[in-house]
């Protein structure tokens, strides 16, 4: 008497499998087509601000006496650079390419870049590029996040097994106390940096009306509402200041 349990034959199974990869791929084919880009542009609409010079206080015979301060970048037409745009609410919570790799590089006593976004699940590597020790410390609002000793010149450690949950990381360094850097983590790929046009692009987010913020690290947050449509690009605007 033949089984009701007995083990799927081969071409049953070949089947089940080709359905499920019609299945995934019919969905990653909807999800495109039901996709838009948000493309927009952030200003700083009040004078460019006089912010101090920074001064160094170890290694000056390497990192030289002063260092120019890069809190704002603005270019002549008002770009802001260095603005992270994200949205405020994922429809999705996938976890990040583990290829892709993610570089903060310690160069001529300060980070670059200064601003660093990435996906939770990418890889964060902490590069020493200069001749002298750097330790950067990273910390989640009071909590140290990691804490690195890059003695000499071209050594590199991983830092992703200690990236374990979305925030925003403020980075400085146990030795040159005027090195700043932050790095965003966040639980969804629909973020983008600013360029030195002030230009950003998010790209691939499902139509759907969402809250969008842009992050500065003097001014704040600021946020709008914007409608993504089901294809093509939607345009946004901020205009910022210190107030």
């Amino acid at each position: 008497m033949p089984s009701f349990f007995s083990a799927p034959s081969d071409k049953f199974k070949n089947t089940l499998s080709v359905t499920g990869l019609v299945t995934v791929f019919s969905a990653f084919i909807l999800t495109a087509a039901f996709a838009g880009s948000i493309i927009g542009e952030v200003r700083f609409t009040d004078d460019p601000p006089t912010m101090p010079t920074v001064k160094v206080s170890k290694d000056q015979d390497y990192c030289g006496e002063t260092l120019p301060n890069e809190t704002y970048l603005i270019g002549s037409d008002g770009a802001l650079q260095n603005v992270v745009v994200f949205i405020e609410t994922s429809p999705t919570g996938a976890e990040g390419d583990p290829r892709r790799e993610n570089i903060l590089n310690n160069t001529g006593c300060r980070y670059s870049p200064r601003i660093l976004a990435m996906q939770k699940g990418e890889r964060l590597r902490v590069k020493n590029n200069d001749p002298k020790l750097h330790i950067p410390h990273s910390y989640h609002e009071d909590r140290t996040v990691f804490n690195l000793s890059l003695p000499f010149k071209g050594t590199t450690i991983d830092a992703t097994p200690r990236i374990r949950q979305a925030g925003v990381l403020t980075v400085v360094c146990d030795t040159h106390a005027w090195m700043l850097a932050y790095i965003h983590v966040f639980d969804h790929p629909y973020f983008a940096v600013t360029d030195e046009r002030g230009m950003f692009t998010i790209a691939n987010l499902p139509a759907a009306t969402y809250v969008l913020k842009a992050w500065h690290e003097d001014i704040g947050v600021r946020s709008q509402e914007i409608t993504v449509p089901e294809s093509g690009d939607v345009r946004a605007l901020f205009e910022l200041t210190r107030k």
